[in-house]
């Protein structure tokens, strides 16, 4: 029991009530209330700053552990790819047990071998580049919506922003040209929530400006070039894993999948499915974005989709 509520507890024992010191014997119950919400309050205050050191404890712990593997990599003559970041190998808790949202139970460890992820999403210039090269198909050609293509992907403006409306396999094609592929759900999970089981990359808050819009286009959810906030950042240093848009990952999708899946670098369900898994979330969507999966069409292509790609680590 807090100090304040035991204060209270005593208070209400005597029949009194200490206030603007004086005593008021037999104070009324509103006052009493009044006071056991700032004790509720107070408690739920230093819960948030312990979790806070908390998750900052892990960061600083995690950050530790992979600069010292890299070191040893590199004595292996392990070049770390251009603007990927390395996750060690090791376990962590995948799903969440007190929820409601549908396909996240239950909580259970998985471990998985090391692996390379993309720090930011693929952007619209990145993505043009394998256009380019007659190796990837454009983006789906779906004027009017959210970001939509005729004045996103087209527009030199947004070079630098994550490319949308990319069917499933597009992004499959496009990761084998950079020489990588799309992460497993596992894996993406991983690089979000690190092993303290965070709901957010960042920590277990939404951040007011993560809510923030257009003041021109109130209904549509401002969307940030790749990399652009850095206090988001999450525990192993990769950028924009939540509130920008989804992200297509390589497991066939299936609501129980967790309730059977293996525990050792699980792929998803053996037989592929037409829904694919995407992982994150955009801002409309104000759900665990480190934890939520959803199921999406492979043939879809979505203005709040995009999709990173990962690698596998050789030593050479």
């Amino acid at each position: 029991m807090t100090v304040a509520r035991l204060g209270l507890c005593l208070g209400m024992i005597l029949v009194g009530v200490f206030h603007g010191g004086a005593i008021l014997w037999g104070a009324p119950e509103e006052e009493a209330e009044k006071y056991n919400q700032e004790a509720v309050a107070s408690d739920d205050r230093g819960a948030k700053e312990m979790r806070r050191a908390e998750i900052a404890r892990t960061n600083q712990e995690l950050k530790m552990i992979q600069v010292g593997v890299l070191e040893g990599l590199k004595g292996k003559g392990v070049i770390p790819p251009e603007d990927m970041e390395f996750i060690p190998a090791g376990t962590f808790v995948m799903g969440l047990e007190e929820t409601d949202i549908s396909g996240l139970k239950p909580a259970h460890r998985v471990y998985l071998d090391a692996y390379w992820i993309d720090r930011f999403p693929v952007t619209n210039e990145a993505y043009q580049a394998c256009v380019e090269a007659h190796v990837c198909r454009p983006p789906m050609d779906r004027p009017g919506g959210f970001l939509n293509r005729r004045e996103y992907y087209d527009n030199p403006d947004f070079a630098n922003f994550p490319v949308n409306y990319v069917r499933h396999g597009h992004a499959v094609t496009y990761c084998h040209w950079a020489g990588k592929r799309l992460p497993t759900e596992a894996e993406w999970e991983k690089t979000a929530r690190g092993d303290d089981g965070r709901l957010y990359p960042w920590g277990d808050e939404i951040p007011e400006r993560l809510l923030e819009t257009d003041p021109k286009f109130p209904s549509v959810p401002q969307v940030d070039p790749v990399g652009s906030i850095p206090e988001f950042v999450g525990p192993y240093g990769v950028m924009d894993m939540g509130g920008s848009m989804w992200e297509w990952v390589a497991d066939s999708y299936e609501g129980d999948y967790y309730a059977n899946s293996p525990v050792v670098n699980p792929k998803g369900p053996q037989q592929a499915h037409a829904t694919k898994v995407k992982r994150g979330g955009d801002r409309f969507i104000l759900t665990p974005w480190a934890v939520t999966r959803s199921p999406e069409w492979a043939r879809d292509s979505n203005p709040n989709v995009g999709f990173r790609c990962t690698k596998d680590l050789t030593i050479p």
